[in-house]
């Protein structure tokens, strides 16, 4: 059985790889909630989505995301990660864990959880 959240984790690939926001912004539900700790948005559902992502991505000058561990159960998702890249330059290696909850419409929620001090952002 092919779990709910592959579509998310191929899209954020796409994503991460080509620059592209729309294959993974489609995948959001039109009222959806999305947050972590750096990148900030102002607008919810497929345009929020869609700014998220775009924002996301612009942060990094190459970013590559394995998921470790993969835990679904109901309307929930949690994706224990690894991310490593660059950034302004320098290389990064961060990990963390998303939640994803889902909806009749898509996902519904998105919350990726991560020490911020892995990105040195303050450097």
């Amino acid at each position: 059985m092919e779990q709910r959240s592959q579509p998310f984790i191929d899209a954020l690939k796409q994503l991460e790889t080509t620059g592209d926001v729309q294959p993974i912004a489609t995948l959001f539900a039109d009222d959806a909630d999305l947050s972590n700790p750096v990148v900030k948005h102002d607008a919810e559902g497929k345009a929020g989505a869609a700014s998220f992502w775009s924002h996301y991505r612009s942060s990094f000058d190459s970013i590559s995301s394995e998921f470790r561990h993969i835990v679904e159960q109901g309307d929930v998702a949690l994706l224990e990660w690894v991310s490593e890249g660059t950034m302004k330059g320098r290389t990064i290696r961060y990990g963390g864990v998303t939640v994803l909850e889902f909806g009749e419409a898509g996902i519904t929620a998105f919350r990726s959880y991560f020490d911020t001090a892995q990105l040195a952002i303050n450097s």
